[in-house]
């Protein structure tokens, strides 16, 4: 991952976001203002994009580019989270599964509690394990 290179805050119905940027795409999202020594910026659009997407417009975040920093198999999994549809879930057992080793279902699971850029790596649409509502 590059280094970030622009900051930018963006207010949302979460409240503020600080969006911090590296060459490559979206490299961080903080709830709230951080305080990041970068000059102002959005190189990939990701403003437009939160605003899209909590105006309703659930599929604006993925043609946000991300570049989180992380080791190969983090950014595996977040891949993977990004392919994933707005309302589409899985579980860690399934993700890790269709990498190959359903024995890294907690591996998986610590990849997404480190995700770096939640929203655009959208973490919540992992779940513990399968749940069924009558």
């Amino acid at each position: 991952m590059a280094t970030p290179i622009a900051a930018l805050v963006v207010d949302s119905p979460l409240g503020p976001l600080t969006v911090l940027s590296a060459h490559g795409g979206v490299a961080e999202l903080h709830f709230g203002v951080a305080g990041a020594a970068l000059p102002p910026g959005d190189p990939h659009g990701a403003g437009p994009a939160l605003r899209a997407y909590f105006g309703g417009a659930l599929g604006a975040l993925a043609a946000v580019p991300v570049a989180p920093a992380g080791t190969r198999f983090q950014r595996t999994v977040w891949d993977h989270l990004r392919a994933l549809a707005p309302g589409e879930t899985t579980t860690y057992g399934a993700l890790a599964r269709a990498l190959g080793s359903a024995r890294r279902a907690r591996a998986v699971g610590r990849a997404s509690a480190t995700n770096p850029a939640p929203l655009f790596i959208p973490c919540h649409r992992l779940l513990g394990k399968a749940t069924h509502l009558v």
